[in-house]
């Protein structure tokens, strides 16, 4: 490794390349007062090491930054967020090869051991060319130093030519403001991200990124629109072009006022990609959000599932067995084709990568897109199964038909089986509170359950987490809307509705059945339509899995993570249950990571634990040990086993981290920049990451001591503070920019006449980052008041609107007011 300050003058060769000037400080690059992107190309080929001291391996890098080149700029007073971007480019004329894998960090202070603070890093997937990182807040007429680096997944290195661009957070874009030649990006609707479009819209807004790209996504994140009126359509060019045409959405894909998500994106191939909106003259909605990317590799073919109808009993088996459990199959009673397994390679709206489906229609064409029906009609009503009846009579009394049901013998190897399923029906959203309610039902017996009497003491676990049955009228966009995701665009499942965890934290539901270990228990999943048996419905169960023990740390040193040589205060590893057992059990611990035992640290593990009760809780002191080495971050991981008498299991891991040195962070909502009033004198700063604090200068503080004082200055400057735990300290720093606030209505009037019918955009340009902005008005209401974008409406047809922007930083106020005039037509 080289140092900055000493190793700057060598010049050494990697293969055929110097070394970069650039290597290190001494040549550092300055890209001048941003913004920067032009067509150089840089390149890390020969590059070496750096070690800065302090921060030399930031947190999200992958492998050490042996390749690393710098740069610096100054924040310009123009702007305050930046986006900074590589991108692989190769450059023929120096027989150069375009890097891969990039990876940036952002720093700010001196170019000197130990005096440079990270801010902030970001790293590229394995095989992208390109990264980019989004910075809030930057101070101006301040120095950032930027350090490039490729990282490699094997032997085989990524270094290579690549372009650098400092310049502008790009903005949220409106459908009305006609197109980007950026290359990722936000679309909203004229309502912006908050409110709703108007009426008689007719935009377009064309996507034509500047830099050179194989393919252009856009993944809609909701959209909500009045059905069979209003429309969004995706074109395959530069403009509205009917031949070009990939997609049209219309109609609702989140419940109003409710949470909602959609998975449907499309792709355009011919470098650009159209987007045109259109409403009528009645009915406003939330509209819609989006966003896009480039990509250097060619558009991906849509995800697919993988959908096996002629699963063998075998093949059914392998599709939910884990190493917890044991399983056989007791009956199958479903028509041809009702009844498969699934198989997904890429992310898709189902949230599982395989498993067991079974359905009231054919599984075979689950995988068909949305138009598409899996409409089967088997055996009616003769079709049907005793169990699924008596479930059916409870709730609507409608009489079951076209039933599939499959069961299955589980030895459990542990006191719980888990498994995650999805409910899916082509009865949403059409048929919600009707007759034409198909049900399903996971029913579970064995040791310890005691359920219906009427169905032979099965125990249905099938329900949402406060024990509601799961069926179309009971989870939907309107009834318990938290477990529910509209699909009717999915493109890769056929039905319309899909069932979820709550707001859509996983994708699916969790089935928990309390077990003995090394007993059997059956398991019967049950689907079947209800009084029709055209439109049908399905139920996706994955892997059956087991319930374990949990491993945690308990953080005693004063700070929440493992540091080197700073105190004699061990934290602990804590192992505890929490469930009661009806017998001992004891569970085998194994040691690994890169961290060396007796050498970074001090962990005195039995080889076992026994819970006599399950209530018991086993702790283990962890003590770091000091070295000289800068490494980057240690890991320890602790594994949990158990033999249940069906082989032994790995049933809970943890792994910890390990750091070199001590990292103190102030934390401000403008990261390095705190806002204050100039007015109000005073605002409260807070910081974190060690144990005990030293503000300078002092006298500036009501308590230079503590972790969230008050500072109280006139004038702008930076603000210091030193954390300490036990021998070790690190310095962090914040500027405070003492300001007036400054908020003004664009457009810039005091008042404005707009003919009826018509909704007037406004916009807060103020000084602060729209930190503490609200909005206000006699008539109306705004769906996010903080939003610095409003559409102002006559939404009561009084005639006319008075709008206020406020905002109130530490009982510093500015305010600005802007009155609407709706005329009439001549």
């Amino acid at each position: 490794m080289k140092q900055f300050l000493t190793f700057s003058f060598l010049l050494l060769t990697l293969g055929l390349y110097a070394q970069p000037a650039n290597d290190d400080c001494s040549g550092i690059v300055d890209l001048g007062v941003a913004p920067s992107c032009d067509s150089t190309i840089y390149s890390n080929i020969g590059a070496t090491q750096s070690n800065i001291g302090t921060d030399n391996f930031p947190d999200c890098f992958i492998g050490v930054p042996d390749r690393d080149v710098w740069f610096q700029f100054t924040a310009t007073t123009d702007f305050l967020d930046y986006r900074i971007e590589v991108t692989g480019c190769e450059d023929p004329s120096q027989g150069i090869a375009a890097m891969s894998n990039p990876q940036i960090a952002i720093y700010r202070g001196a170019c000197e051991m130990d005096e440079l603070q990270l801010l902030d890093c970001v790293t590229a997937n394995n095989g992208d060319a390109s990264v980019f990182m989004d910075l809030l807040g930057l101070t101006p007429n301040i120095t950032y130093y930027l350090r490039i680096n490729d990282w490699n997944p094997t032997t085989v290195t990524n270094d290579g030519g690549f372009k650098l661009c400092v310049r502008e957070k790009p903005p949220v874009s409106v459908i009305n403001q006609g197109g980007s030649s950026e290359c990722t990006g936000t679309l909203t609707d004229t309502g912006g991200e908050f409110g709703d479009y108007g009426n008689n819209e007719s935009f377009t807004f064309s996507i034509c990124p500047s830099s050179p790209h194989e393919c252009l996504l856009f993944n809609m994140q909701y959209y909500n629109l009045e059905f069979g009126a209003d429309e969004i359509n995706f074109y395959d060019g530069p403009a509205a072009n009917p031949n070009d045409l990939i997609s049209s959405i219309t109609g609702s894909g989140i419940p109003t006022d409710n949470y909602g998500g959609v998975c449907y994106s499309v792709a355009a191939t011919s470098g650009c990609l159209t987007v045109e909106f259109n409403s009528d003259a009645s009915g406003t909605f939330e509209g819609f959000l989006g966003t896009w990317e480039c990509s250097a590799s060619a558009c991906p073919e849509t995800a697919e599932i993988e959908v096996n109808a002629n699963a063998s009993p075998d093949d059914i088996i392998k599709s939910v067995i884990s190493g917890q459990s044991l399983i056989s199959i007791v009956n199958v009673d479903c028509g041809d084709g009702q009844v498969g397994t699934f198989n997904i390679t890429d992310d898709t709206d189902l949230g599982m990568d395989k498993g067991l489906v079974i359905s009231s229609g054919f599984v075979e064409n689950i995988a068909n897109p949305a138009s598409t029906q899996a409409d089967g009609q088997f055996g009616g009503a003769s079709q049907t199964d005793a169990d699924l009846e008596y479930l059916s009579s409870l709730f609507n009394g409608a009489q079951t038909q076209d039933a599939c049901i499959i069961t299955l013998d589980v030895l459990a190897a542990s006191e719980e089986l888990t498994f995650e399923y999805v409910f899916g029906s082509e009865e949403y959203p059409d048929f919600i509170d009707g007759g034409f309610n198909d049900i399903f039902a996971l029913l579970v017996s064995g040791p310890g359950i005691t359920g219906d009497p009427n169905m032979n003491n099965q125990e249905n676990v099938s329900t949402l987490p406060d024990g509601t049955f799961i069926q179309i009228n009971n989870v939907n966009h309107s009834n318990n809307w938290q477990f529910y995701r509209d699909n009717a665009l999915s493109q890769n499942i056929v039905y319309n509705g899909l069932t979820s965890d709550s707001l859509g934290v996983k994708k699916s539901l969790t089935a928990v059945v309390p077990t003995q270990p090394c007993e059997t228990y059956k398991l019967k999943f049950a689907v079947a339509d209800r009084q029709d048996n055209i439109y049908d419905s399905g139920v996706f169960i994955s892997k059956i899995n087991t319930g374990t023990p949990e491993l945690s740390i308990n953080y005693l040193s004063g700070i929440n993570y493992l540091v080197e040589s700073c105190t004699n205060i061990d934290d602990e590893l804590v192992i505890s249950f929490g469930n009661q057992i009806n017998a001992p059990q004891t569970y085998r611990l194994v040691l690994e990571g890169n961290a060396e035992l007796g050498t970074d640290y001090l962990l005195d593990l039995p080889d076992s634990v026994v819970f006599q009760t399950g209530t018991e809780i086993f702790t283990f002191p962890i003590t770091i040990l000091p070295d000289t080495l800068t490494e980057g971050v240690d890991t320890i991981k602790v594994s949990l086993l158990r033999d249940f008498g069906c082989g032994e299991l790995v049933v809970s891991t943890i792994e910890l981290e390990i750091y070199d040195q001590l990292v103190v962070d102030v934390l401000n909502v403008f990261q390095d920049t705190a806002i204050l009033c100039a007015s109000a004198g005073c605002i409260p700063l807070e910081v974190t990451g060690a144990q005990t604090y030293s503000w300078s200068p002092d006298t500036l503080f009501d308590d230079p001591t503590s972790s969230t004082p008050i500072i109280c200055t006139d004038m702008s400057q930076w603000i210091y503070v030193e954390g300490t735990l036990g021998q070790c300290t690190d310095i962090d720093s914040i500027y405070v920019n003492v300001i007036d606030i400054e908020v003004n209505i664009v457009p810039d009037v005091t008042s404005i006449q707009i003919c009826e019918g018509e909704t007037l955009t406004v916009l807060a340009e103020n000084n602060v980052n729209d930190q503490n902005l609200q909005w206000s008005a006699i008539f109306s209401q705004f769906a996010n008041p903080s939003n610095p974008e409003q559409i102002v409406s006559d939404q009561l047809g009084i005639g006319f609107e008075s709008v206020t922007v406020t905002i109130d930083i530490g009982g510093c106020v500015a305010t600005d007011n802007l009155t609407v005039n709706w005329v009439p037509f001549d």
